[in-house]
Parts: structure tokens; C-alpha cells; sequence
């Protein structure tokens, strides 16, 4: 049988699957959107992962295009890795659908030289395995998670990651072959990215606190479990779609390319065309009058410089301690909102080694971290700098720097005094 029609039966096949899989009848709907995150992730990274082991000579496809993968096979491929394995999540089922996409691939490649689609190089092997690991895996891991709603925190790295790889790398790509912009080049310039990394960061914290502190991803089908109102949130209601809409603004400088702005356009009009419409009846129905309130006290598209609907804090000094003495009174002539200081001695739980924060939704935070959450109860400015050091790359190595130093304290710790 001519290769042309066995393309061609392939492609049908593939269409008369994914028209089963959309009208069955019995539909889960959590399984679906495992597929999902399955599917997007492969549609991504399988392009880019095939380009660069075709440049490194693993591989070659004899037909030429852009992607340097036949396009037929690119969406065959991303329906066999991104939507068939997520069919299959229970917990022993990994290792047999691993084995089964690595044989099946092992004996395709052949075949496909075989029939003058591609030329297989020497450690055309290893590239498969690399194929696996940075396509495959990470594919399925994401889909196994969310199904079984664990680490939230990698749920959201995985959206993060995503949603990076599509602005920065396939949409100049995609604007290219449009011929809406030359094939696109990077370079690296410290300025832009400062600029960049500024207008972005308030979009990472926000998912910072939403998986920490509302134990949930920034996507609406994996949400929080609880309302987050103070963090970026305590100034700005949509702190990520903000970011999102300037980052456009950022790109279009990079790429000396008005074309981008057209995404600030998109960005506004999703926020007001589909997210105000879709996620904000959900917010109300699982959180209430809190939600309503928080709508008229934070506004949507700008940062408030005072936070005067930021919800209670409590934050613990040990005062027996010289250093955290003098941290405590410098809060206290700050005129915090919301903030209430305490002493260490006063904390109901454990005994207290750290200084500690505690907001109104029982969240904890030690040490730096409890700095950078007192920080935001002051004004936008001291905010920033408490979102920086609170930001986990930033607090982890700032918190290492403090263990190893030694506090001045009386001889009886106010701790043990409690006792």
C-alpha cells in the first residue's frame, strides 16, 4: 500500500476517534480536563523538542516545512502521546502505558524510514528517549496529578510554563509564518529584561499565593479552595491578567513589531468577554458576600497605593530578642492596616522560634516570609519589597542567610516564660 494512503487513513482514523471520545455518552468531567493538560503540553513541547533533536542530527524529516515534522504526523502524534495515555490514571497503569508508547515508537521510526518520511541518525535512540523524557512524561505526570488532585504546586508550574513556552516561543513563530513578522531572532539585553521581569512578577506572586495560600492553581477548572484577598491580591483584583496584557507591550519592543499589541486587545477583551461571564458566578456561589465585597473594595485593572480592605493579620515578635525588638517597633510606627502586633508569648500554638504571621484564613508564614507579609499591610512601596523577599527563589536564599546568624536575647527566653 502507497504511503499517501496510509497517511490518509491514519488521519481518518485519528478524526473518527476524537469524534467517539467527544460524544460518548458517559463523560467525566475531570477526566477530561486531565486530557487537557495532556494535550496542551504536548501540542507544545512536541514541536520544539523535535526541532531542536532534528537540529543536533537525531533525525531528519525528508519533508521540509517550518516545524520540521510533516504536519499529519505532528497531529497524529500529539493525539497518540496527549490524549490516549490520560485514559488510563490509576496508579500502576504508568509504567504499561509507558512501555507500550516507547515500543510502539521504536518500531514506528523504522517504518517510517522505511517508507522515505524520515532518516534516522546513528543516536536516533537517544533522541527518542529525550523525546520521552521532555514530552512524554511531563505530559502524563501533569495529567496523573490534576486527575488525582496532588501538588498543586507543580499543576501550576506546569500552567506557568505553558503559558510562557506560547507567548515568548510559538507565537512569534506562528506570527512568522504568517509573514507577519521575520523569522524570529533572540537576543539576550539586561535592560528588557529587568522590564519584562517587572511587569511579570506580580503575575508570579499571584500564583504563589493562590497555591499556598488558596491551596489551588491560577486555571478556573483547577481552582482555589479558599478566596485569596490579601498578597497582590489585597491591591489588585487581577494582578496576572495585568501582567498578561503588558507583556504584549514588552514583546512588541522586543520584536520591533506593533502586531503584538493586538494582544494587549485580547487580553482585555477575554477578562471582560469570558472571565467576568465564566468564573465570577462560580466565586459567588462558593464564596459568598466575601466575594461580592471584594469586588467593590479591589479594583480590577489598577494597583491601590493604600490596602484598606486588606484582610487581618497577626504577626508574632519574640521580644526578648534585641533584633526582633527593633523590628517590632519599627512596624508599629508604620500605621499598619489590619495589622495586629503581638508577642511571641501570647501565640496559641506551638512555641514560637520564628517570627510568625497569621492571616485570617489560618495561613502561617515563618521567618522571612512573615516580614514580607507584614510589609504589605503599609503601602504599595514596602508591598513590593515584601512580595520580592516573600517571592520563593528570593525568600529561601534570604532565609538561609538569617539562620546562620545569632540574636542577641536576655538570658530567659520570653518563650519559655509562657511556660
Amino acid at each position: 500500500m502507497e504511503i499517501a494512503i496510509i497517511r490518509s487513513i491514519s488521519i481518518v482514523i485519528t478524526f473518527l476517534f476524537l469524534g467517539w471520545l467527544a460524544l460518548k455518552k458517559k463523560q467525566e468531567v475531570k477526566r477530561n480536563w486531565a486530557i487537557f493538560n495532556s494535550l496542551i503540553y504536548v501540542g507544545t513541547t512536541l514541536p520544539l523538542v523535535n526541532y531542536l533533536l532534528v537540529e543536533h542530527g537525531f533525525w531528519n524529516f525528508v519533508e521540509e516545512n517550518e516545524i520540521k515534522m510533516p504536519y499529519d504526523l505532528y497531529f497524529i502524534w500529539t493525539v497518540l502521546w496527549g490524549i490516549i495515555p490520560p485514559l488510563f490514571l490509576k496508579k500502576n497503569d504508568f509504567k504499561f502505558i509507558a512501555l507500550i508508547i516507547l515500543w510502539m515508537d521504536l518500531l514506528l521510526m523504522p517504518e517510517l524510514e522505511k517508507y522515505g518520511i524520515l532518516k534516522l541518525q546513528k543516536h536516533w535512540i537517544w533522541g527518542e528517549i529525550i523525546m520521552m523524557v521532555l514530552v512524554f512524561f511531563p505530559a502524563y505526570f501533569w495529567s496523573y496529578i490534576y486527575y488525582h488532585q496532588k501538588w498543586n504546586g507543580i499543576r501550576a508550574v506546569f500552567q506557568v510554563l505553558i503559558i510562557i513556552l506560547k507567548i515568548f516561543i510559538i507565537l512569534p513563530f506562528l506570527l512568522y509564518l504568517y509573514q507577519l513578522l521575520p523569522y524570529p531572532s533572540y537576543h539576550w539585553s539586561s535592560i528588557q529584561f529587568q522590564i519584562l521581569f517587572i511587569i511579570a512578577f506580580p503575575a508570579f506572586m499571584a500564583v504563589q499565593d493562590l497555591v499556598t495560600k488558596g491551596h489551588g492553581t491560577p486555571f478556573p477548572y483547577d481552582p482555589t479552595k479558599q478566596l485569596v484577598r490579601n498578597g497582590v491580591y489585597a491591591y489588585c483584583r487581577n494582578p496576572i491578567q495585568w501582567s498578561m496584557t503588558l507583556i504584549f507591550l514588552s514583546l512588541a519592543y522586543y520584536h520591533q513589531s506593533p502586531i503584538f499589541l493586538i494582544g494587549c486587545v485580547v487580553s482585555i477583551a477575554y477578562v471582560v468577554g469570558v472571565s467576568e461571564f465564566q468564573e465570577y458566578d462560580d466565586m459567588e456561589q462558593r464564596f459568598g458576600s466575601t466575594w461580592s465585597n471584594y469586588l467593590k473594595e479591589v479594583p480590577k485593572w489598577y494597583f491601590l497605593w493604600i490596602p484598606k480592605s486588606i484582610p487581618k493579620g497577626v504577626i508574632y515578635f519574640d521580644r526578648n530578642c534585641h533584633q526582633c525588638s527593633q523590628v517590632e517597633l519599627w512596624f508599629q510606627n508604620k500605621n499598619c492596616i489590619n495589622l495586629e502586633i503581638k508577642s511571641a508569648s501570647t501565640y496559641p500554638g506551638q512555641p514560637l522560634t520564628k517570627v510568625t504571621y497569621a492571616d485570617s484564613n489560618g495561613n502561617i508564614e515563618n521567618g522571612v516570609n512573615a516580614i514580607g507579609q507584614a510589609l504589605e499591610h503599609i503601602h504599595l512601596g514596602y508591598a513590593s519589597l515584601g512580595w520580592f523577599m516573600r517571592f520563593f527563589p528570593v525568600s529561601y536564599l534570604l532565609q538561609a542567610i538569617i539562620d546562620t546568624m545569632v540574636f542577641d536575647r536576655d538570658e530567659e527566653c520570653e518563650i519559655k516564660k509562657k511556660d
